[in-house]
């Protein structure tokens, strides 16, 4: 593998409304993560991973993204957020900003056109399909639960949401709002973003017969991930997401790409690779039961090393670049997941540390991580 400036790198992700509260307000900000580079320099981080910073009304914590080209006012200005890339880049820390373009907010421009105007040229931005039998037009049942479609106002239509009903999926089928998509990446880079987090990239091609599946619920639905994870044809948006916005600004990606094989990974982090590396799952969720997140199973650390090493081995395959995690914005603190009560001493936690920085790859810590942080009591 040829060396890049990622390799060697230490990410810290910061999820900026609990981080550092700079002006009183209670809610974190730009300029509390600008006060905090001095610390996160002298901890040896080379690179920070914003989470969703974007205007957005948070019906989901900011990945209901309604400006892609503006910090929420509850977080600061631009002319912040400018003056955070260059006080970062003057401390050799690079910023990577989180990438929503599986969906945007309900109230994006781009939908609410969609919306407002049957013919619009923003209706084909989203996925609207007719109702079928006085209902939505299948039984696909959305992550958070529920159809995961929703009926428009005065119209026999409906709009997909894998995720939350303010989240309206974007319809890559649609070149233009392909092309979009690009320009907003090629925007960020130009003003000093040194890359991105892809949230949600493995579900961003659905299955476009979009047929009832035999029901796997007592509800009726059944799970969307069965049609919109990982589909065939995905590569194809991939590889023209490299070829016509990443490649040419030299960005560091790091995809949110659940549901890979090891036996495709040098498809998607090889040398060729779509993205420079890709956050696995597999150790993340050791300890869910059925797949749902507040269902806890136990597990061995036997469990632990067969997944750490069998990953670890399907990228050594691949020539790609792994990307190890204990915790982020959707876990538990890692001394909560991985150690027993009477385990989560200084040497314990210190463990997790060397666990985590002996990996190969690029490790993220989440904020507080170095400080051995617990779970705060639910």
């Amino acid at each position: 593998m040829d060396a890049n400036w990622w390799h060697g790198a230490i990410a810290y992700q910061i999820y900026p409304r609990s981080f550092m509260d700079a002006n009183g307000d209670g809610v974190g900000d730009l300029a509390g993560i600008i006060a905090k580079l001095p610390y996160l320099e002298r901890l040896g981080i080379t690179m920070l991973w914003l989470s969703p910073i974007f205007v957005s009304p948070m019906v989901d914590n900011g990945y209901d993204v309604a400006d892609y080209r503006a910090p929420d006012p509850v977080f600061g200005t631009l002319d912040e957020l400018r003056e955070l890339f260059n006080q970062a880049a003057k401390r050799n820390i690079r910023i990577l900003l989180d990438l929503v373009i599986n969906h945007s907010s309900d109230q994006h421009p781009w939908f609410q056109s969609a919306i407002s105007d049957p013919n619009s040229p923003y209706r084909d931005y989203y996925i609207f399909r007719e109702g079928v039998g006085g209902g939505p037009p299948n039984n696909w049942r959305s992550y958070f639960g529920g159809s995961a479609w929703e009926k428009l106002p005065g119209e026999d239509r409906y709009y997909l949401h894998a995720f939350a009903v303010g989240q309206p999926d974007l319809n890559w089928e649609n070149p233009r709002l392909r092309e979009e998509i690009y320009r907003i990446i090629h925007w960020w880079m130009d003003l000093g973003a040194a890359g991105f987090r892809i949230d949600a990239a493995s579900v961003i091609k659905k299955d476009q017969r979009f047929a009832n599946l035999p029901p796997d619920g007592r509800d009726g639905l059944t799970a969307i991930s069965s049609t919109c994870l990982l589909q065939p044809g995905i590569e194809v948006f991939f590889s023209e997401l490299r070829n016509k916005a990443f490649a040419p600004c030299g960005a560091f990606t790091v995809a949110e790409a659940a549901g890979i094989p090891t036996e495709r990974l040098g498809e998607f982090v090889g040398p060729d690779g779509y993205f420079s590396a890709a956050f696995d799952f597999t150790l993340a969720d050791i300890d869910l039961d059925c797949g749902e997140w507040y269902r806890r199973r136990d597990f061995s650390t036997v469990q632990m090393r067969e997944l750490i090493f069998n990953l670890q081995a399907g990228l050594d395959r691949a020539g790609g670049c792994g990307a190890p995690y204990l915790e982020n914005h959707d876990q538990p603190r890692s001394p909560n997941k991985f150690l027993r009560k009477n385990q989560r001493t200084a040497a314990g936690k210190k463990m997790l540390g060397m666990l985590l920085l002996g990996l190969p790859g690029v490790p993220f810590v989440y904020q507080g991580e170095e400080l051995g942080i617990t779970n705060y009591p639910w």
